[in-house]
């Protein structure tokens, strides 16, 4: 966390700099510079799930490019030199308030303090609201099982964390025509304080005007009253989706040096790791190894065009739909469009803008993460589904062999098809999001945690032996086994059982999967709600 906190505050001071070039030589090319950096700066602020420090350097590069383009403003004008200088030190000094050594320190720490269970990532959430609210009462339960230090905090009262909440929700007592005033002004003033946190507004009447009231005070989800509390907290879990996503990669192939050199920098600033190749030849073997999320392709290279690269990649199944942008100086209409029907995804002529540039190839590689994504992932639970989970353990097998650690759970909820026969479908749908939701707020960014089918779910744990899996997946269970689940008669509670097995005990994917599968069967012979590690060979029953 220090490092990456570190990469964006020396963003923001590259940021000033380039500020103070600008003004001191009132050449455009500094100035053009400026935004570039901060537009990298927004990306990164985004990237680290810091929704209002992101909005505020927003709202600046938005001003820049409004003056970017207008080529009548050269140096700009004092007044908008002066407002810009001041946003941008406003800026800074909430970067500087929000990465203070203190919290830093105390971000490194919150792992290691937690002595019950150091695999629990911990995330302060405030919930505001009147005391004794049956709603601020229900999401302190249900938040702290998922890992979650939930706080709650009166109207009037002001806050005394020293780390911004990663979440502030304002729960008003009942639904009305307008929003309270006391609620406006809690609103304000955490908002003013915790400028990085994201804030939910429950209960919020059917109004355009309440709504867009709420969101110029610092409100950036407004929820309405009919809103259940499941899909309140799916919305949280949603923000703090623990698991990172890869580096964005792209592949450039273009054989000018100076090109590369400037299209790299601007990648860079926006945190996409690049790699280029100055001759087509080498397309396949670099992609192979590189694994590129998108291809910046120049249309006019020695041996043949970036048209005639594309449509060849086109023949391989596994780059079909991997992004290709065209990059060149061809302005004719014609070329352009026959370039895109033949393959591409995207036409930029040269020079291409920097900032238009990396908002394309972020813009390209979102779309095809979100296309593999649909066919890897379970549209319920957003687990990996049955075919995805199955090639991960086996990736993840051959990292451990031969001297590693791997141990590899089959869990199920007991009973499951009573609760969908007693409570209907969306209670048991419920069920299934919530253990879905447990297992990712307790296990690791590099653990599998996959839905299997049905109630089923499988969860492979790299580094971990037979004793270290038992302890975790224990506290798990407990845990779940006390999670209320909302139905309209109350609540009910479930529980799962499950099966364990370890290398090197099993050496194979298909045999880890089975054992482990036999020792659930085990667990559910032997009363369910309890977990069972798998033998060489399973007594006969």
């Amino acid at each position: 966390m220090h490092e990456v906190s570190h990469s964006f505050i020396a963003l923001a001071k590259t940021l000033e700099l380039r500020w103070q070039s600008y003004r001191s030589s009132g050449d455009f090319d500094q100035f053009v510079e400026f935004t570039l950096s901060l537009n990298g700066l927004t990306e990164r602020l985004n990237q680290q799930n810091l929704p209002g420090l992101a909005s505020a350097c927003q709202e600046l590069e938005n001003r820049a490019l409004g003056l970017f383009t207008d080529h009548t403003l050269r140096p700009v004008s004092d007044e908008q030199a002066a407002a810009i200088s001041q946003q941008l030190g406003a800026i800074l000094q909430l970067l500087q308030r929000h990465e203070t050594p203190a919290v830093i320190t105390k971000r490194l720490t919150d792992h290691a303090d937690d002595e019950r269970d150091p695999w629990i990532r911990q995330r302060n959430v405030l919930i505001v609201s009147r005391p004794g609210h049956p709603w601020s009462a229900a999401l302190v339960e249900q938040l702290s099982f998922y890992g979650f230090r939930p706080h709650i905090l009166g109207w009037d009262d002001e806050a005394a964390l020293d780390e911004a909440p990663l979440a502030i929700v304002l729960v008003p007592d009942h639904e009305a025509s307008t929003y309270p005033p006391q609620a406006l002004d809690a609103l304000q003033r955490l908002k003013a304080r915790y400028v990085a946190s994201y804030v939910y507004c429950l209960s919020v009447p059917a109004s355009l005007e309440a709504i867009v009231g709420l969101q110029r005070a610092g409100a950036n989800v407004c929820i309405p009253a009919e809103i259940k509390l499941s899909d309140i907290l799916s919305r949280i879990l949603d923000l703090v989706e623990s698991r990172e996503q890869e580096t964005h990669r792209v592949l450039i192939v273009e054989d000018s040096k100076t090109a590369v050199a400037h299209i790299q920098r601007a990648l860079d600033l926006h945190g996409i790791d690049s790699r280029a190749i100055n001759t087509p030849l080498a397309l396949l073997q670099v992609c192979a190894e590189f694994r590129p999320h998108a291809i910046l392709m120049d249309m006019y290279m020695p041996f043949c065009t970036g048209v005639e690269v594309t449509r060849a990649l086109r023949q391989i199944p596994e780059y079909q739909s991997l992004p290709v942008i065209y990059l060149s100086g061809e302005t004719d209409i014609g070329q352009q469009v026959e370039a895109l029907r033949l393959g591409g995804d995207q036409f930029l002529t040269k020079p291409a803008n920097p900032i238009i540039l990396s908002a394309v190839v972020k813009t390209k590689i979102e779309r095809y993460r979100d296309m593999l994504r649909s066919g890897r992932h379970d549209g319920l639970t957003g687990l990996l589904n049955h075919s995805a989970s199955k090639e991960q353990l086996a990736q993840m097998l051959r990292r451990t062999l031969p001297a590693g650690h791997l141990a590899v759970a089959m869990i199920d909820i007991d009973r499951f098809k009573s609760i969908n026969d007693n409570y209907g479908h969306p209670v048991g749908d419920q069920v299934i999001r919530s253990l879905a939701w447990l297992l990712r707020g307790r296990l690791r960014n590099s653990d599998l945690i996959g839905r299997y089918g049905g109630e089923e779910f499988i969860i492979a744990l790299g580094g971990v032996d037979m004793g270290q899996a038992m302890t975790l997946l224990d506290r798990i269970r407990e845990d779940f086994s006390r999670l209320p689940h909302a139905h309209g008669r109350g609540a009910l509670r479930a529980s799962f059982s499950c099966g364990i097995a370890a290398v090197p005990s099993y050496v194979t994917a298909s045999a880890l999967i089975e054992a482990a599968d036999e020792a659930l069967l085990q667990a559910k012979r032997d009363g369910r709600n309890r977990i069972v590690a798998a033998s060489q060979k399973l007594p006969a029953q």
